[in-house]
């Protein structure tokens, strides 16, 4: 979810550059930040000892387990996997093909509790709880190959969390990817930042356009409203975190921001979730922006495990999407240039745009998703701002212009 950048933000990032010769220079160079690359360069994209560990973990769920399955592993040790629960026989009791997510939840929900009471069990007891049954075992099982792992589980520092299978979701968001990718990527090159970002909406939304959080974040970058108004419009009307094309212009802006504001790509892309302040305060509490360190030792309430994962998801979710490619398992990238942008050059309602115009109304709300409901219901005759740019079939892009041109302004809807 991409968080907000305020004042007091860019103020402490100004601090922060002073800890390193190579965040000053990062601060100081007029240069653009790293060029179009769709290979996960290792110079820009390190994977220390801990992000590779985090890094196999979540290839394993990108690719490995389907949505069908749920693993409980040890949330500060990700090697520790203790058990993979198959929802496979409640979909065959039910004769569907999907077992509702409730049904799904409360089941994992059970399981993980078994295996919390278990490690409880071994604080209290220490081996003696192997003999308590089937969860006891396998929890032994999964830290037993190491001394220092097994005294974490002796002495009751063993933290367990369930994570659903991701593989199906992934194949079909890789899908879905491949009609907006080429486009997304030539904006991000535009913008300077490297266009292996553009799997960033992997891990926010599987490429959901209609993807919306319980906090409010919406669109296939999860961008939350407030955020999101420093680049694109977001009012009663219009909502362009909706639309794509309009979302990845600010994306690339908001993570270029990020990457000049803390001089390093695996820290702006972490500040995409835990936000550009947390990292700061990261950076400026360790005196390093090496990720992996900040990984292992930052500690705060709001850099929990979905904050310290976000970095190492992006690049398993990135690497197991070039592998379904390699692999011939999804669509080649279309590269859709049916569509055309016709900049309204004054305020119109889409009533007026409508009216001056051959686009159909269907037209115009399959091409802009980020309209609306109410701006071509109860607020169709309400206008959109001067300068806001709509989507249009590539084949009527003149004569829509022309249109649009002539429009007459006495003719302006009442507001």
């Amino acid at each position: 979810m991409a968080r907000p950048i305020d004042c007091k933000t860019f103020a402490l990032c100004l601090v922060i550059w002073a800890i390193g010769s190579d965040i000053a220079q990062a601060a100081n160079s007029n240069k653009k930040p790293a060029k179009y690359q769709r290979e996960i360069r290792d110079d820009l994209f390190p994977r220390p000892p801990t992000v590779r560990k985090l890094v196999r973990f979540w290839r394993k769920i990108f690719y490995d387990y389907s949505s069908t399955s749920a693993v409980i592993h040890d949330a500060n040790d990700t090697d520790r996997i203790v058990d993979v629960i198959d929802y496979s026989p409640l979909e065959k009791q039910k004769f569907s093909f999907m077992v509702p997510r409730r049904d799904r939840d409360e089941v994992t929900s059970r399981n993980l509790i078994r295996y919390i009471k278990a490690a409880e069990n071994f604080a209290k007891e220490g081996e003696a709880a192997l003999t308590r049954g089937e969860p006891e075992r396998r929890l032994y099982e999964a830290y037993k190959s190491s001394p220092a792992a097994l005294q974490r589980l002796y002495k009751g520092e063993v933290k367990l969390r369930a994570q659903g299978g991701l593989s199906d979701d992934l194949l079909r968001a890789a899908a879905t990817a491949q009609v907006y990718l080429p486009q997304m990527e030539k904006i991000f090159l535009r913008y300077g930042v490297p266009t292996i970002l553009t799997r960033l909406p992997f891990v926010e939304s599987m490429f959901n356009l209609k993807a919306r959080s319980k906090v409010g974040a919406s669109g296939i970058w999860q961008f939350m409203p407030q955020t999101a108004r420093n680049y694109i419009f977001v009012s009663d009307m219009v909502d362009e975190r909706n639309a794509p094309e309009k979302a990845t212009k600010a994306a690339a802006q908001f993570l270029a921001n990020n990457y000049r504001m803390l001089g390093s790509w695996p820290l702006a892309i972490t500040a995409y979730n835990h936000g550009v302040i947390g990292m700061a305060n990261a950076v400026k509490k360790h005196g390093t922006k090496d990720i992996g360190t900040i990984i292992d030792t930052y500690s705060s309430p709001s850099f929990g495990f979905a904050s310290r994962n976000f970095y190492s998801e992006f690049l398993a979710a990135a690497d197991s999407y070039e592998k379904l490619q390699r692999q011939n398992r999804i669509p080649k990238p279309i590269d859709n240039q049916q569509t055309a942008s016709v900049i309204l050059r004054h305020p119109m309602s889409v009533a007026q745009v409508l009216q001056s115009t051959t686009l159909t109304k269907d037209q115009l709300i399959a091409l802009n998703p980020c309209l609306l409901e109410t701006s071509w219901t109860r607020k169709i005759n309400k206008q959109l701002p001067a300068f806001y740019e709509i989507k249009v079939p590539r084949v009527l892009q003149k004569q829509i212009q022309i249109g649009i041109k002539s429009f007459n302004a006495k003719r302006y809807a009442r507001r």
